[in-house]
């Protein structure tokens, strides 16, 4: 029994997740969160963007006005012409009104015009004065520029100037994300707005001690959680870390669009999951809810998935779910709402037997995942007989099982068949739904079945790519994997040109994200040109590695890497570089975003001769000329500092001992790249 939430003081929506503020919409929504008798609203718009996002991306400083140059003048005049208003009617709605901001961010010049708040390690020194009346102004300006806010809604993660991740600070890192935060919570105090902070770590230890620091600044600041650990998928869990917030107001976040199963594209009613989410986190008694309603330029307002819009609505005003959803159905089809609940209804089930594997999240943010992120989130490793996982990277399920490789295959098939059924149902009731609506519905469930025949093919290429690593040596295996790994990149050509030539810019893997920065990417088709790279390169290496009949070896970043492997959340990437597998300590990616690229780190299990002397080689290079890392082999640090043009090989003599494995560590130190290339046991 899901408790009555009438007495929630905060009933919330958060928008433009996260793409440019637009007019049209910004003003629906705003009449949406009126209508629905909201009293909480939050504004995302560009938060990744480089010059729009956050609150520094549609202001304009005066104090450090130098720094205007840098912004995008006319976003900044759009946002005052159009948020502005928006506001004005939600405060006359009686209605509070919050802008996202990400922390650390300074203009890309400041430390080159304040060169003295870098450290010798060419970090930036968040405690130098500066960095402190940069930001006390900066907030100033925006609160000025829009009045009508009531408050910003703080993240200390995806930034220039990461907090958690500098290495080299006069400040541990929960006294730092103390002063940074204390900033920002006593000059909105001063201006009478509010600061609500959200945590957002991946690492339980960062969580803890971001909330230690926030009860520290004031026992009166919300604190906003996710209702799903770590992020936004179908298969995590309920969020424990929300247990550990006892001395300040929880505020939860919640995603009813389906941002990590859809994106709006595939047809999906979460009305169980929902109903779940807020049973658990009732018995925490929070302060209230904020749902995320939209996502990339996306939104379900006059689509089916609307119905979880209405769920929400329902459960946040402490009114029945279950009636919400029939309503629903019964107002958009009103000749045949049953049938149209119970196709709904499948689809959950269909999307998590898809986009995951037995439980394990087998995606990226359910868009067709690129070669890197199957390689660094286990999708080949899984495959082999006996797989071996133990990242405790928070995609893993606790304890999971796959079981056979038939019963996965069988998950997959399954999925098909289901959604086929669904498809097949809506064309039957082709006469009772409206021509317009029964267009985007089809569109909708041709995308579902789609998408299930795909991630089928995507993992018989999976397996059949992995165990042809596997079995090099066993020349009839090896033969039989080769063809069904053409066979399965193949099948999953085939589909993806039947798709586009029945849907069109509409075919689901064919659909850009504004995290991706475009609004159109063929991602099966950069798949399988990444793949046959891959497995020119991985095959190259393999073969010369297995000539030297060493007692262990490893070609980091490939398929078959194995190891035991362990790496840093988000940041560990694997690349071709000049035509040979690596692994980076680090994330590429980040370099768009951070001005301190000096995390990242990843290690490995290695099978060594017991009572004997073993020769390691370690294979490394750089991205810029310039290695920079230490490797950590059972306690003995190898720091490397040197120029380098190409690879150099760096060996190590470890002494008779009476283990048979050890582990070795490689991290990033400063913002050179460094790449690994192989490791072998001599």
């Amino acid at each position: 029994m899901i408790s009555n939430s009438k007495d929630f003081k905060i009933k919330g929506i958060s928008v433009l997740n996260p793409v440019d503020v637009e007019k049209d919409y910004l003003d629906f929504t705003v009449r949406y969160a009126i209508e629905k008798e909201f009293n909480h609203f939050q504004l995302i718009g560009p938060i990744h963007h480089p010059v729009k996002g956050n609150i520094d991306g549609m202001t304009l400083y005066k104090k450090y006005k130098v720094f205007n140059s840098e912004k995008d003048k006319k976003y900044i005049k759009n946002c005052l012409e159009w948020v502005n208003p928006a506001l004005e009617k939600l405060k006359a709605a009686k209605i509070k009104s919050y802008m996202w901001h990400h922390e650390l961010e300074i203009p890309a010049d400041f430390g080159s015009r304040y060169p003295q708040i870098v450290n010798e390690h060419g970090e930036i020194e968040i405690t130098c004065p500066e960095i402190k009346d940069f930001l006390e102004n900066k907030i100033s300006d925006f609160f000025d520029a829009y009045p009508c806010f009531d408050g910003i809604i703080l993240t200390l993660h995806e930034t220039r100037v990461p907090l958690l991740k500098l290495k080299h600070q006069k400040l541990g890192k929960i006294e730092r994300v103390k002063y940074i935060t204390a900033i920002l919570h006593d000059t909105c105090k001063k201006l009478g707005k509010e600061l609500i902070v959200r945590p957002f770590a991946s690492l339980e230890e960062d969580n803890i001690l971001m909330l230690k620091a926030f009860e520290e600044i004031s026992p009166d600041m919300v604190v906003m959680e996710k209702w799903t650990q770590f992020d936004w998928s179908l298969t995590m869990p309920d969020n424990p870390f929300l247990k550990q917030i006892k001395n300040n107001p929880l505020l939860i976040e919640s995603d009813v669009f389906g941002e990590y199963f859809g994106k709006g594209r595939l047809p999906i009613m979460l009305d169980e999951h929902i109903k779940h989410k807020f049973e658990y986190c009732n018995s925490l008694s929070p302060v209230g809810y904020v749902a995320r309603i939209d996502r990339a330029g996306r939104s379900p307002f006059g689509d089916v998935n609307e119905v979880n819009l209405e769920v929400n609505d329902a459960l946040t005003h402490g009114k029945d779910a279950d009636k919400a959803a029939s309503d629903f159905f019964k107002n958009k089809y009103p000749l045949c709402p049953q049938e149209m609940y119970g196709i709904m209804s499948m689809t959950e089930s269909i999307l998590k037997r898809t986009i995951y594997l037995k439980g394990y999240y087998y995606s990226q943010q359910s868009m067709f995942p690129t070669l890197n992120h199957c390689k660094n989130h286990f999708y080949f490793e899984m495959m082999k007989d006996n797989f071996d996982i133990c990242s405790g990277e928070w995609f893993i399920p606790e304890n999971w099982n796959r079981g056979s490789m038939q019963s996965v295959f069988e998950e997959k098939e399954s999925a098909v068949k289901d959604a086929k059924f669904a498809l097949d149902k809506l064309l039957s009731l082709k006469e009772k739904i409206v021509p317009e609506e029964f267009n985007k519905l089809t569109v909708k469930f041709k995308n579902l079945l789609y998408t299930t025949k795909i991630w089928k093919a995507l993992t018989f290429v999976f397996y059949n790519y992995v165990n042809y690593f596997e079995h090099l040596e066993n020349n009839d295996k090896k033969s039989k994997y080769l063809d069904g790994y053409k066979n399965a990149l193949s099948e999953l050509s085939a589909l993806r040109e039947t798709a586009i030539e029945d849907l069109h810019d509409d075919f689901y893997c064919m659909a850009g994200d504004s995290m991706g920065g475009s609004s159109k990417f063929d991602y099966i088709d950069s798949f399988i040109k990444e793949m046959n790279e891959n497995f020119e390169a991985e095959n190259k290496a393999f073969a010369e590695l297995k000539k030297k009949n060493l007692t262990d070896f490893i070609v980091c970043g490939s398929a078959d890497e194995g190891h035991k492997i362990k790496k840093e959340v988000n940041f560990s990437d694997t690349l071709i570089y000049n035509g040979e597998p690596c692994r980076i300590c680090g994330n590429l990616k980040g370099a768009d975003w951070s001005t301190v690229k000096a995390h990242g780190w990843f290690g490995y299990e290695l099978k060594i001769k017991p009572d004997a002397y073993n020769t390691l080689n370690f294979t490394v290079g750089s991205l810029d000329g310039k290695i920079d890392m230490t490797i950590n082999i059972e306690g003995t640090i190898i720091r490397i500092n040197e120029k380098c043009k190409g690879k150099k090989t760096v060996p190590f003599v470890l002494l008779p001992s009476k283990k048979d494995r050890i582990y070795v560590r490689f991290d990033r130190l400063t913002e050179h790249t460094p790449l690994v290339y192989t490791v072998e046991v001599l």
